[in-house]
């Protein structure tokens, strides 16, 4: 015979054919659905599973220290022991697989696309649902059903006090960085300022030395016939006669004081060297004397015609 599974077991007792009841069974029947619905509002706390009407329910949430399967296994908070999801009873597009744990069926529920909860039957069986289904109470056989959502909400801040914590060390790590950064600058720009004082320092010491030294530059001594111009034939020629010539009042000595300039040598030219009786000597604009110089040297432009 073939093995069911307890969802497919579920199923099947669900469609079997009702019996009739006489009239006395069906009210006592009523009075019991009556009475557990009642102990079903007064023991409801409001978390994680959503009924047919879109209400939250719970039967029974799983504490970490409970003990689900005899051991001292811990259970996340989330799960809820004796519901299932129902209508569909999965996911479409999935199908059911075995699992060790609710844990492990969570986990699975969390790599799928569209799984919003997931229910973890006694046999292992693990079923993926999406936001279409809503969840139902288990009979007492399958009392040890666990469901829950996709992600427990611990887990979720767990999660975003991680991503708190790391983007607050980012941020102290840019800061940080960022007022190294700032020093860094700082320190730079005061050490060009501080080299630019002491340029300025430096070209101002020198530009003050260059002005003592100006001061004290000595000046000339007074000519051999003293300072006055008229003293001076040479400075009476060139009609300087009145003040001082050597020095004069700026402390310039000027060239009169040394006597008359030299003659120039008038340069002879020996007759039939003349550049311009050579056209190649006049082509190229040489005057004087060519044919030979007056050193003897032989220009090239006397054998050109």
């Amino acid at each position: 015979m073939m093995n069911h599974s307890d969802l497919e077991e579920l199923l099947e007792e669900t469609e079997q054919p009702q019996r009739k009841w006489s009239f006395p069974t069906r009210v006592l029947v009523i009075l019991g659905v009556v009475g557990l619905a009642s102990l079903g509002v007064l023991s409801f706390r409001g978390k994680g599973l959503r009924s047919k009407s879109g209400e939250f329910v719970g039967l029974q949430e799983v504490d970490a220290d409970d003990d689900v399967d005899d051991g001292d296994e811990e259970v996340t908070t989330c799960f809820v022991q004796g519901m299932y999801y129902a209508e569909p009873v999965k996911l479409p597009g999935t199908e059911r697989t075995v699992e060790m744990s609710a844990e492990l069926c969570q986990q699975r529920c969390q790599v799928v696309d569209g799984c919003m909860h997931f229910t973890f039957w006694p046999d292992g069986g693990c079923l993926l649902t999406g936001d279409e289904s809503y969840v139902k109470a288990a009979p007492y056989k399958y009392s040890e059903t666990m469901s829950g959502p996709k992600f427990c909400q611990d887990a979720i801040d767990a999660a975003k006090e991680a991503i708190s914590t790391a983007g607050s060390a980012a941020s102290s790590g840019i800061q940080q960085a960022s007022d190294s950064a700032s020093s860094g600058l700082q320190q730079a720009a005061d050490t060009v300022t501080s080299g630019i004082q002491q340029a300025q320092s430096a070209w101002g010491s020198a530009a003050d030395a260059t002005e003592s030294v100006a001061k004290e530059v000595v000046p000339p001594a007074p000519g051999i016939n003293g300072t006055s111009c008229s003293k001076y034939p040479a400075c009476v020629a060139v009609g300087i006669s009145d003040g001082d010539c050597c020095p004069n009042a700026d402390a310039v000595k000027l060239g009169c004081c040394e006597g008359f300039p030299k003659a120039v040598e008038e340069v002879k030219i020996a007759a039939g060297s003349e550049c311009s009786k050579y056209p190649g000597c006049v082509a190229l604009n040489i005057t004087g004397g060519c044919c030979p110089t007056n050193d003897g040297l032989m220009l090239g432009c006397c054998d050109q015609i």
